[in-house]
């Protein structure tokens, strides 16, 4: 080889720099930054809108109840009937008197006691033996009597049959700290009336 030989220049070729990402980022974040501006118009014109049907809806309600008034004030005439009916109320206070003469007597009242008379307290020296115990009664509207001890109906668990009208004397048992006595009276319709007295022991 000499040194005659042409030399070739060849021109190196020139590649485009790539933009670094800091370059392209300012019009990305424009990009999303026009996107939630219209993201925020949106949603304030969604809710101005959703404002505007709610005040509509309560005009419509407020409307819609406004009648009520209206039949407050037909229901007002209806006094104006009551007035007329007034009359017949007052008619018929006046027919009740004039039945209350000519009403048949009131039923007989179930038996009852006119006078109980009789201790609650039995004096007792010691815990043995009894001492004795005198009630007297009389009675209304009573055909039959019975007295009982330890129950409440002496009908239904009689001691003995007694008079309806009587003084009765009883041995309360010492040995006991108190006792339930009953006097029971009967109508002639099986009606009864008790009385009950508990004697307790001193």
């Amino acid at each position: 080889m000499s040194d005659e030989t042409p030399t070739e220049r060849f021109e190196q070729a020139t590649t485009p720099v790539p933009q670094s990402p800091s370059a392209a980022a300012p019009a990305e974040r424009q990009n999303r930054g026009m996107l939630i501006a219209l993201i925020a118009i949106v949603a304030a014109v969604l809710v101005a809108l959703i404002v505007v049907i709610v005040l509509l809806v309560g005009n419509a309600n407020s409307n819609t109840a406004q009648p009520s008034p209206e039949t407050t004030e037909s229901e007002s005439a209806s006094p104006e009937p009551t007035e007329s009916e007034s009359p017949e109320p007052s008619e018929e206070p006046s027919e009740e008197p004039s039945e209350s003469p000519s009403a048949p007597p009131a039923p007989p009242q179930s038996p009852s006691f006119a006078t109980f008379v009789g201790p609650s307290v039995a004096s007792c020296p010691d815990t043995s033996g009894a001492v004795a115990i005198t009630w007297s009664w009389s009675s209304t509207n009573a055909v039959n009597a019975w007295f009982g001890i330890g129950t409440n109906n002496a009908k239904a668990e009689p001691f003995e049959s007694v008079p309806t009208t009587a003084t009765y004397t009883f041995n309360y048992q010492c040995s006991e700290a108190s006792q339930r006595y009953t006097v029971t009276l009967e109508d002639s319709a099986g009606r009864l009336t008790h009385s009950t007295v508990i004697i307790v022991r001193q």
